[in-house]
């Protein structure tokens, strides 16, 4: 299996590498770098986050409110909650009415609604910006727009990273160097897999 991949980069570089100019690959490596450095730098610091979770997440801060309602029905649920803030879609309004609960989640931040007794409660959980951010960077209760963008950023990420090594080899005086620090970097991760 490796020898099929080392003869397929070896074969795609004669193909279509070797026409590639050093000034072009370069730029491009830059521009993407310089594209996606805001989300590189989010998503570094928020693995370093997620590694210490423990010692930088907040104390949750968390309220409880709990509304007197006429009847579980949908046009006095609605009027209670466009008073207090929460617009909820007519999925997620037959939701509540149906099973007398509601769990609205997003990144850093808990919504849960439930009916009892003729009331209505409104929990409100919010972890704080850290466990917001790491929420964030784990895909976790985001929208499909995030997924996406994590999605191209990842494989510009990619593109990157293969351009840098590809350059670096490309430079004949160097390329002893970098790839002695490339196996270190393979070597590295396959010891830390374990």
């Amino acid at each position: 299996m490796l020898y099929s991949t080392l003869l397929f980069i070896s074969l795609f570089y004669k193909s279509y590498f070797m026409k590639v100019k050093n000034k072009h690959l370069r730029k491009l490596h830059i521009y993407c770098s310089l594209i996606c450095c805001t989300l590189l730098l989010f998503f570094s610091l928020t693995g370093i986050s997620l590694n210490h979770r423990m010692t930088l997440e907040a104390t949750p801060k968390q309220s409880t409110n709990q509304y007197v309602i006429q009847g579980v029905e949908a046009p006095s649920i609605k009027l209670l909650l466009r008073e207090v803030n929460i617009s909820l879609t007519v999925k997620e309004l037959e939701q509540l009415l149906s099973q007398k609960e509601l769990s609205l989640p997003s990144p850093g931040k808990r919504l849960e609604l439930y009916i009892e007794d003729q009331q209505l409660f409104i929990d409100r959980i919010d972890f704080g910006l850290v466990s917001q951010l790491n929420e964030l960077h784990q895909g976790r209760y985001t929208s499909d727009l995030w997924k996406l963008v994590s999605d191209i950023t990842a494989i510009v990420f990619i593109f990157i990273a293969l351009t840098g090594v590809w350059l670096g080899l490309r430079d004949a005086k160097q390329r002893r160097n970098y790839l002695l620090f490339l196996s270190l970097s393979l070597a590295t991760f396959i010891l830390l897999m374990e």
